[in-house]
């Protein structure tokens, strides 16, 4: 039964990737999508581009608009980013925890996440009173707790070849009353997080201030926030999208949203709250100098070496990964040249080359699978995170990191 979910959840994955890759292509080269969170422009001024901006945006906008705390003071921030995937989120959560016990860890006044880096990202966010549940989280969770593959059921109600109820429990249960008490808390001190998504309709990026939305003092605030971490996480075509259903102000919004990874891996938003109020402040050099941003990333930064079989999907899925690890070491190198203008302190930190693992994906998440990277990640943070202070090469160089690892902590 494990062997047939894993061939189908793969294969399922390969022909939505194969079926997006193409727009994404598209997407990245006409300037849609992809630059629109990553351009110097909208990373450190999200409404320069007027109304438009606006549209895409839609229901996130309308939401995080509702209620804007006091500006904070101009100090240096400390800033986070959590990429998109999910093979590597053991390491970016051991990162987090050992990071703690290395006190060295700052709080955070801006997160951000795509994909599995928005469930890691929200609890780095929230600080290290969470890294225990994070932990014991990574390392118990389940296939079965995030998915329910039922092709034939799924396939004629939802348009989808499995379900995605089991995450709908399982963040009934971790974003809890007392989590969102939490998230409003920091929002109100001015802090942001930010999680992105793909809004299915405009194929484009749309970043969620989620503290915005737990804070707005709507019934179903609650319920929201979980709906954005959901469609975070909802792979296109393996589970139906997200769909939201809401009326604002006199508004009505319907839409759909799935895993903002098939567009972007990482972005970078500060929220009106800490971005330049006049176009000739972007390009102020040294604008937020003394800054820090850290980019975990839940990947190996270049591909590994690997035969792939005479058959004509093996050869397309393999162009398609490479594709998307050249977007991410793209999007890190746009994160870069921000920084080098800004003034901000580049540090990044992603799944070491020397790690060998077996692909695996979200039919293979077990603790047998989860901890050995996890206790990588742990090692790494616990003697203080061996920071790269530049961005990879963009075509594939070799980038090579060596971590000491232990059996416990």
């Amino acid at each position: 039964m494990a062997s047939s979910c894993r061939l189908l959840c793969a294969s399922t994955y390969s022909l939505v990737f194969l079926a997006v890759g193409g727009g994404c292509i598209g997407g990245c080269s006409a300037g849609s999508g992809l630059r629109v969170s990553t351009s110097p422009d909208c990373l450190l001024h999200p409404m320069a581009h007027g109304e438009e901006e606006q549209r895409a945006d839609g229901l996130a906008h309308a939401l995080t608009t509702l209620d804007e705390p006091a500006r904070v003071s101009g100090r240096p921030l400390q800033i986070l980013a959590v990429t998109g995937g999910i093979t590597g989120v053991p390491f970016t959560g051991g990162v987090l925890v050992g990071w703690t016990k290395s006190g060295t860890r700052p709080p955070f006044d801006v997160v951000t996440g795509i994909s599995g880096g928005a469930l890691v990202g929200a609890f780095a966010f929230l600080g290290p009173k969470y890294d225990a549940r994070l932990e014991q989280l990574i390392l118990s969770v389940r296939t079965g707790d995030l998915i329910k593959i039922r092709p034939i059921s799924c396939l004629l109600l939802d348009g989808a070849f499995g379900s995605a109820k089991p995450s709908e429990r399982l963040l009934r249960t971790e974003f809890n009353e007392s989590f969102l008490a939490d998230l409003r808390q920091a929002h109100a001190e001015g802090r942001r997080f930010f999680v992105g998504t793909m809004n299915l309709h405009t194929k484009r990026l749309v970043t969620w201030d989620v503290g915005a939305i737990a804070s707005c003092g709507r019934p179903d605030a609650g319920d929201l926030v979980r709906k954005v971490f959901l469609a975070a996480c909802a792979w296109p075509g393996v589970v139906p999208p997200v769909e939201f259903d809401v009326e604002v102000n006199g508004r009505h919004y319907h839409e759909q949203h799935y895993d903002g990874g098939v567009i972007a891996m990482t972005f970078l938003r500060l929220g009106p709250d800490l971005e330049p109020r006049a176009e000739d402040e972007l390009a102020r050099p040294g604008l937020l100098a003394g800054s820090n941003l850290y980019v975990l990333v839940n990947r190996k930064l270049c591909p590994e070496p690997a035969p792939v079989p005479k058959r004509a999907l093996c050869r397309t899925i393999a162009s398609l990964t490479a594709m998307f690890e050249a977007t991410t070491r793209s999007e890190i190198a746009h994160l870069y040249s921000l920084c080098t203008v800004s003034g901000m302190n580049f540090h990044l930190l992603a799944v070491p080359q020397m790690y060998r693992d077996e692909a695996m994906g979200m039919c293979d998440l077990c603790p047998s699978e989860t901890r050995p990277l996890f206790e990588i990640g742990y090692q790494a943070g616990a003697g203080g995170p061996p920071w790269r202070l530049t961005p990879p090469r963009s075509d594939s160089g070799a980038v090579v990191t060596l971590y000491v690892t232990r059996s416990g902590h």
